[in-house]
């Protein structure tokens, strides 16, 4: 053991060692106090604080959302959108696209949708209804992704003064005519339709549950005209193998037709001859396939807005 000696035995040293071991103890209290004075562990962002892991912003803000503090309270990251439920219809942009769903068939069936310009409500009465179903190569997102969902919605814009609403539905292409009356009660029970008859797009396969209420009709029901005002069937070949007395129920309920095929496609040639001949349809005829109003979005769209001002649907 080396003994510690006293200043005042050491020689030619010019700072006495009390001095160096006070200013030692001064920078070790002085470090001392500095960490205890950090938070602890339960002050940081989160339990990674207390173990040395560095939090990123974005882990931080997933955290506050996880625990309420975000607002949302599911827990995820969510957009400035609102969802249809989650709208006034003050606040409704009549441009903007919406996305929801509703239940339907009891509960057991969801139908998927887009929507676009004015709610429903008692003051607008005169609001005109579109209802876009889709093929079974396709879904809502065709309409879309086409662009025809933004053509249709900026109809509404301040200039043009539009009044229409449009709804681009998940209907499955094996549905009836008594499933689609019942999507039909579901969107109106959550206000996307009002319940009043509006005029259906039904592109190739999607047409069945349109025939189905024709179908209906000709035995005495009368969904076809509480539900439907107007048509616009894109080929759909159901119409094919359909009976003339199903095909006149919608002349004797005075639903208008417009029936649209591409200039490629014989057997949408062909659906729209015989609803020309079963039902003075109006015939049009567009460059494309089979699935026309996705080759000529555009002139589809003009042929749509003449169709509905003509008919006054």
């Amino acid at each position: 053991m080396v003994p510690v000696r006293s200043p005042a035995t050491t020689k030619g040293q010019s700072t006495p060692r009390v001095t160096l071991y006070a200013a030692a103890f001064a920078i070790f209290a002085i470090t001392g106090i500095y960490f205890l004075s950090l938070p602890s562990s339960g002050g940081g962002v989160g339990d990674s604080a207390s173990s040395g892991e560095e939090v990123s912003p974005r882990t931080a803000l997933m955290s506050s959302s996880a625990s309420g503090g975000g607002g949302g309270g599911s827990g995820s990251l969510r957009s400035g959108t609102k969802n249809k439920e989650q709208l006034d219809e003050e606040d409704v942009d009549p441009m903007k696209i919406t996305e929801g769903s509703v239940a339907y068939g009891g509960g057991k069936t969801t139908l998927p949708y887009y929507h676009c310009g004015p709610l429903p409500s008692a003051d607008n009465p005169e609001l005109t209804e579109l209802v876009l179903l889709h093929g079974a190569a396709f879904t809502k997102e065709d309409w879309k992704s086409s662009g025809i969902l933004d053509m249709l919605c900026e109809i509404n814009n301040e200039e043009d003064e539009g009044n229409l609403s449009i709804s681009a539905l998940d209907l499955r292409v094996q549905a009836d005519g008594k499933e689609l009356a019942s999507a039909f009660d579901a969107l109106a029970s959550e206000k996307i339709l009002s319940g009043r008859a509006a005029t259906f797009v039904s592109p190739s396969a999607s047409g069945k549950a349109i025939v189905s209420l024709g179908e209906m009709a000709s035995g005495g029901s009368d969904e076809l005209s509480r539900i439907m005002k107007g048509w616009i069937p894109v080929a759909s070949g159901a119409v094919l193998g359909a009976s003339e007395s199903t095909l006149t129920q919608y002349k004797s309920a005075n639903i208008p037709i417009l029936a649209i095929h591409g200039d490629q496609d014989a057997m949408g040639k062909k659906v729209t001859q015989k609803l020309e001949e079963t039902n003075e349809a109006n015939g049009v005829e567009l460059e494309g396939r089979h699935p026309v109003y996705l080759d000529s979005p555009e002139e589809f769209v003009q042929e749509v807005m003449q169709y509905l001002d003509e008919k006054g649907l």
